[in-house]
């Protein structure tokens, strides 16, 4: 009985005020503009832009099985540290991501989800969510890079391998 009086009296009060034209409140015309949005530097954009290409590249690099793309978006001292399945931990230089795609092949099937997390003028820090890193495997990367003489670099990649479902 209270529900049913509750709905009556909302369903009333909205008739009256539907009836009795009630415009919104505005205080003052100036307010109601919409406040300009910040304006993002060309610089920045232009930075994101060539980070999220040499992170395509790491992508087509896996994908193509070719070593030489890979080699393009490391710095030449990247460090790479991760967890395989059996959860034993991987650490060393890019070397060993070079080895295993000449021993393996392609990541045909591999695509990717990429995040620029945090961007500065000169470092950058991006999740690849990559998918069918193997057959059954899925890969989690953090990348880290860096602009060194005007060119993004992947400095280090941090990964942990998991089951796909």
């Amino acid at each position: 009985m209270k529900k049913a009086l509750l709905i009556l009296l909302s369903l009333y009060s909205t008739v009256i005020l539907a009836n009795n034209d009630l415009k919104p409140y505005h205080t003052n015309a100036t307010e109601t503009k919409n406040p300009e949005l910040p304006k993002i530097p060309t610089q920045e954009i232009e930075d994101k832009k060539a980070i999220l290409a040499v992170i395509d590249t790491y992508i087509k690099g896996l994908r193509t099985g070719r070593v030489d793309l890979l080699q393009k978006c490391f710095h030449k001292d990247a460090i790479m540290f991760g967890y395989s399945i059996q959860n034993k931990i991987t650490e060393g230089s890019v070397q060993h991501l070079y080895d295993i795609i000449e021993k393996h092949g392609a990541l045909a099937k591999v695509t990717s989800k990429n995040s620029v997390l945090n961007q500065t003028s000169n470092t950058a820090s991006v999740l690849a969510e990559l998918k069918t890193t193997a057959p059954h495997e899925n890969s989690t990367d953090y990348l880290s890079l860096m602009k060194i003489n005007g060119e993004w670099k992947i400095i280090s990649k941090v990964y942990h391998l998991s089951y796909a479902n």
